[in-house]
C-alpha cells in the first residue's frame, strides 16, 4: 500500500466536508496513510471556513496531514491519488428552482431525478467533465470518487465522455444493505446480498444464505417481525409491503416516487417549504458552527442535514483500491455485460468488486420483470440527459422528460422545460 496518499476534495465548501474529515479520523495512519489533503471550491468564503475546520479537526484527532486550499482546481488536483467530487452548480438557490417549478406542473420536485434531477444534470455534467479533463491532465492515475448528484447520470457522462477513472458513490443502498444484515442476522448469519438498478432506483433482488436463495422467505420474516414490533422499530411496514409485492427490497425513500407517487404528491402539496429552503436554514447553523474557532469536530447541526454516512462508503472503496481487496460494495459503474437488459455503456448501480482496477460489476443477468420496465425507462431518461447536457440540446432535454415515468407528457414536458431553461439561464439549441 502507498504510504504517502494525496486526496483532493472538489466542492470542499460543501457542508458535507466535515463528515469526510471525520471519516479520515476514524482510520489510523496505517489504514489510510494520507499525507496531503487538497480542498478546492470556487466559493472563497465557504472554502476558508471548511479549510479552517478541517485543520482544527485533524489537529484534535492527532493526524499530521498537510492541508492546502485554493479556488484553482488544477493546483489542488495536481498529483492527487483520489479525487472526491461533491459539487453543486448553482447552489441551493438552483435546487429550490429544481424542486418548486415541477410542483407547479403537478409533478414531483426532486433534485436527483425527474425534471429537477434533469436540470441539475444539465448544470452538473459540463462542470464534472471539466473536472474529469483536469484530472486527465494533472492526475491521470487518480480515481474520481463521485458524490455529485444526480450521481448515476454524472458517472455515466464521465465514463463515456472522458478517459478519467470514476466510481459513482452513494450511501443509500449500502445503508439498506446494512439494515438488512442487522435485522436478518439471527435467521441468516451468513447473508449475502445482490443488487440491481440505478442510483436512487436500486433493489436488493437476491438474498442468499447457506448456499441458497432466501429472498422471499427473508422478506416474509421481516414483515412478521415488523408486525410484532413497536412502530418503526423493525422497518417501515409500507416499505416492507412494497418489498413483498416486488419480490425485492427497494432503496427506501426514493422508491416511493415511482411506486407511491400520489402519496408523495400529497406530502409535497402539504409542505410549506421545499427541501432546499429547509437545508438553507440548516446550513446557516452548520457554517456558523464550522466558523467558530472553538469547533474542532463535526458540527452538531450536520445531523439535521440528511444524507450522512457516505464517508464510510468513500473510505471502504479507497482501502479496497489501495489494497486490491476485492471488497463487495454497491456503487455505480459501467454496465458492460453485468445487467442483460441495459446498454453496455450505461452506468448501473450494482454490487461491484473493488480493487486496484476500480469497480468490476458482478454479473446480474436479467432484471426481474416486476421492475424491469421502469428501470429501463429511467435509464433511457438518464442517457438522454447525458446527451442533452453534452450537446446542449433542447430536443434531447424534452425527450428525456418524455421517457421519465414521472413525466411522460409532451404538453407538460415542453413548457416545463422552457420555464426551467429560463429560470436557470440555460440557452440550449434545437
Amino acid at each position: 500500500m502507498r504510504q504517502d496518499l494525496t486526496i483532493a476534495i472538489v466542492g470542499a465548501g460543501s457542508s458535507y466536508t466535515p463528515e469526510l474529515i471525520a471519516g479520515i479520523l476514524e482510520h489510523s495512519a496505517e489504514q489510510l496513510p494520507i499525507t496531503g489533503l487538497r480542498l478546492a471550491d470556487p466559493n472563497r468564503e465557504r472554502l476558508a471556513i471548511m479549510a479552517g475546520l478541517t485543520q482544527r479537526m485533524l489537529a484534535a484527532g492527532g493526524r499530521r496531514i498537510r492541508v492546502g486550499s485554493d479556488v484553482c482546481l488544477e493546483r489542488m488536483l495536481d498529483g492527487a491519488d483520489f479525487v472526491i467530487t461533491q459539487i453543486r452548480v448553482g447552489g441551493m438557490a438552483a435546487r429550490h428552482l429544481d424542486e418548486s417549478i415541477p410542483a407547479r406542473y403537478g409533478l414531483l420536485g426532486q433534485e436527483t431525478t425527474g425534471p429537477g434531477g434533469l436540470f441539475k444534470a444539465l448544470r452538473s455534467v459540463p462542470a464534472m467533465l471539466d473536472i474529469a479533463r483536469a484530472v486527465e491532465r494533472v492526475a491521470p492515475q487518480a480515481f474520481i470518487l463521485n458524490y455529485t448528484n444526480p450521481s448515476g447520470i454524472v458517472t455515466e457522462a464521465v465514463l463515456n465522455h472522458s478517459n478519467a477513472r470514476i466510481i459513482g458513490l452513494c450511501s443509500g443502498m449500502p445503508a439498506v444493505g446494512a439494515w438488512l444484515r442487522e435485522h436478518l442476522r439471527e435467521p441468516y448469519p451468513d447473508l449475502r446480498l445482490r443488487a440491481v438498478g440505478l442510483n436512487h432506483f436500486g433493489f436488493y433482488h437476491r438474498l442468499l444464505s447457506g448456499g441458497r436463495e432466501v429472498t422471499g422467505e427473508a422478506i416474509g420474516y421481516l414483515v412478521k417481525q415488523s408486525a410484532c414490533a413497536a412502530e418503526g422499530e423493525r422497518g417501515d411496514p409500507d416499505w416492507l409491503h412494497l418489498s413483498e409485492m416486488l419480490g425485492a427490497v427497494p432503496m427506501w425513500g426514493y422508491s416511493e416516487m415511482y411506486f407511491r407517487r400520489a402519496r408523495r404528491l400529497r406530502l409535497q402539496a402539504a409542505g410549506e417549504k421545499t427541501r432546499a429552503q429547509e437545508i438553507m436554514a440548516i446550513e446557516q447553523d452548520v457554517f456558523a458552527e464550522s466558523a467558530d474557532p472553538n469547533t474542532a469536530s463535526k458540527p452538531a447541526a450536520l445531523s439535521r442535514r440528511g444524507g450522512g454516512g457516505y464517508s464510510q462508503v468513500t473510505f471502504d472503496c479507497m482501502k479496497a483500491i489501495l489494497g486490491d481487496l476485492g471488497t463487495e460494495v454497491v456503487v455505480s459503474a459501467r454496465n458492460g455485460s453485468a445487467v442483460e437488459s441495459l446498454p453496455a455503456s450505461a452506468a448501473v448501480e450494482v454490487v461491484c468488486r473493488i480493487g486496484r482496477e476500480g469497480a468490476v460489476p458482478l454479473d446480474v443477468g436479467a432484471m426481474p420483470l416486476a421492475f424491469r420496465g421502469l428501470v429501463q425507462a429511467v435509464k433511457a431518461y438518464e442517457t438522454l440527459a447525458v446527451e442533452a447536457a453534452v450537446t446542449r440540446s433542447r430536443r434531447a432535454t424534452i425527450l428525456a422528460l418524455l421517457n421519465h415515468p414521472l413525466v411522460g407528457d409532451l404538453d407538460v414536458a415542453e413548457p416545463l422545460a422552457d420555464e426551467m431553461f429560463r429560470a436557470h439561464g440555460l440557452n440550449f439549441g434545437a
